[in-house]
C-alpha cells in the first residue's frame, strides 16, 4: 500500500489551527476540519491542514455488495448443485476444485482491495496556503495536483438527488485562474460546509492582496 500520508516528527500540527477544535483523522474519516496526525509529502513546515476530504463512505456500498455477492456464489453453487441436472454432471477432482476456488477468491479480494484503495487514497486537502488534490488510479500510479489559494477564483457545490440529500454529500468545484486546471472534490460529505470553508479562505487571501 503506497505511503502517501506520513506524520512528521516534531510537528506543530497537533496545535489547534483556529478557535475551532482539532480532530484526529480516523481510518474511515471522509470529512475532517483542522485534522491532526496527518501530513502530505510536499507540506511546508509552517503549512497547516484546515480541511481533509474524501468520498463519502456510502459511495462504497455498490462494490461492497458486489464483493459480498461474489463471495457467496461458490457456496450457493454447492447448495443448489443438486437442483440443476447440468451441475450434477460436473465432477472435478478435489485438488483442482481447491485451486480454482483459491484463484476465484483471490480475484474477488483483489477487486475489493483495489476499490478500497481507490476510495482511501483519493483525497482533497485544503491548507491555509493551497489546495491539494491527490488522485489514486491504481496500485502504482497516483497524481498530486496543487494550486495556491491566491489562484482560486470561485468555489461552488451541488447536491442533486434524494440519496445525496439524505446522506448529505455532493460535489465541490474549485475554479482556478488562467490555464491551471480546475479542482473537483466529488461525492464528499457536507459539501456546503466544505465550500464555505474554502470560500472564507479565498476571501482572506483577497484581503491580503
Amino acid at each position: 500500500m503506497p505511503d502517501i500520508f506520513v506524520k512528521p516528527e516534531n510537528t506543530k500540527s497537533e496545535t489547534p489551527l483556529s478557535a475551532n477544535h482539532s480532530y484526529n483523522v480516523r481510518m474511515l474519516s471522509a470529512f475532517c476540519e483542522n485534522p491532526i496526525g496527518i501530513a502530505f509529502a510536499e507540506q511546508a513546515s509552517d503549512e497547516k491542514i484546515l480541511l481533509f476530504l474524501r468520498r463519502h463512505f456510502i459511495t462504497n456500498l455498490l462494490w461492497i455488495l458486489i464483493s459480498v455477492a461474489l463471495l457467496l456464489i461458490p457456496m450457493l453453487f454447492l447448495i443448489f448443485r443438486s437442483e440443476f441436472q447440468f451441475l450434477g454432471t460436473i465432477n472435478l477432482p478435489l485438488r483442482f476444485t481447491l485451486i480454482l476456488l483459491s484463484f476465484y477468491y483471490l480475484a474477488v479480494f483483489a477487486y475489493a482491495f483495489i476499490n478500497f484503495l481507490s476510495w482511501f487514497y483519493n483525497v482533497f486537502i485544503v491548507t491555509q496556503k493551497r489546495i491539494v488534490d491527490i488522485d489514486y488510479s491504481n496500485i502504482v500510479v497516483h497524481n498530486v495536483a496543487f494550486t495556491k489559494l491566491s489562484h482560486v477564483q470561485d468555489v461552488n457545490y451541488n447536491q442533486i438527488g434524494f440519496i445525496r440529500s439524505l446522506f448529505n454529500y455532493g460535489d465541490v468545484f474549485v475554479q482556478t485562474a488562467g490555464n491551471e486546471p480546475s479542482f473537483e472534490a466529488l461525492s464528499v460529505p457536507q459539501p456546503r460546509r466544505a465550500a464555505h470553508i474554502i470560500g472564507d479562505l479565498i476571501g482572506k487571501e483577497a484581503h491580503k492582496a
